[in-house]
């Protein structure tokens, strides 16, 4: 079964695994949402990171990634029993590939400056005090250039189920373009098992009220259309990727969290199509650490 976590922050948490993706805010939906979220609230999200360069297994060539995001995230409750939230976001991508680097022969830069752009909403239920539902929807624009606004749009929808399992233990079920599967247990007051709104599991550890560390990994998929220029006119390229990290929050006080990664990307494919979806080449890109930092906001 996939993981699936469908695109911002969320709201109620102290802080949570940072990504320059934005991502929604599906876990604030558990049960007891009518209590957490009494009144309309806002997360910024800002981060960047930088994967350093790791060789083409193709033997062709290297490439190193710097990517930068924000986010903002809308939280607001509906009477009687029902909340709303709305995410709007950017990922900017910077792929450097050495000039020997290729993934079809004879184009040794197969892009470059790849953008997105997403706007997602769910609106959620609570039926009992154990179980709540969730509405799900979500539209990307992401390429090069002006193809990010055409052929570049992708978009999706589904539902899911929260059931509160325990205090502290909270389990997500239901479809949106994949299957969707979320866990958040609070083992204790201080250790955390949590899928942080995306397709993976981190374990953390809250040391005080300021200071958080966690460890884990998570499953990254990007899709996206290159330029009419482009040596592959309108073809699409993608990017998967398996990051793990090791991180440290600091809340100084409760609207901000500083967060501070390092790891490494495990495993990581791109890919080049042309505008039919066949594959023209790809290459696995050798293990390589990596940095991130964030930025949180809650107003």
């Amino acid at each position: 079964m996939a993981l699936v976590a469908a695109g911002g922050v969320a709201s109620a948490a102290r802080g949570q695994e940072p990504t320059t993706r934005p991502r929604q805010d599906i876990q604030g939906a558990r049960p007891g949402f009518e209590e957490r979220d009494k009144r309309m609230t806002a997360v910024l999200d800002v981060s960047a990171s930088y994967r350093f360069r790791g060789d083409l297994d193709n033997d062709t060539g290297s490439v190193g990634i710097f990517r930068s995001g924000m986010g903002v995230t809308i939280t607001t409750p509906v009477p009687p029993r029902n909340r709303l939230s709305v995410t709007l976001g950017t990922e900017q991508s910077y792929y450097d590939f050495s000039s020997s680097a290729l993934l079809v022969a004879g184009d040794p830069q197969p892009w470059n400056h790849i953008q997105s752009y997403t706007v997602g909403a769910n609106f959620a239920t609570q039926w009992t005090e154990t179980l709540s539902s969730l509405l799900i929807g979500n539209i990307n624009f992401a390429g090069e250039g002006s193809a990010a606004f055409g052929d570049g749009f992708t978009g999706g929808g589904g539902a899911a189920l929260i059931l509160k399992l325990s205090e502290g233990f909270d389990l997500t079920g239901g479809v949106y373009v994949f299957p969707i599967v979320g866990i958040d247990w609070r083992i204790n007051k201080q250790w955390r098992l949590s899928n942080e709104n995306q397709p993976g599991l981190y374990l953390s550890y809250e040391i005080d009220e300021q200071w958080r560390l966690s460890a884990g990994a998570r499953y990254d998929y990007q899709e996206f259309r290159l330029e009419n220029d482009n040596f592959v006119p309108s073809g699409i390229g993608s990017d998967e990727r398996v990051p793990a990290t090791f991180g440290v929050d600091w809340t100084p006080t409760p609207n901000v969290t500083l967060q501070a990664r390092i790891g490494a990307v495990v495993y990581q494919k791109l890919k080049l199509r042309n505008s039919q979806r066949d594959t023209l080449g790809e290459s696995d890109v050798n293990p390589g650490m990596f940095v991130s930092g964030g930025l949180v906001l809650r107003f």
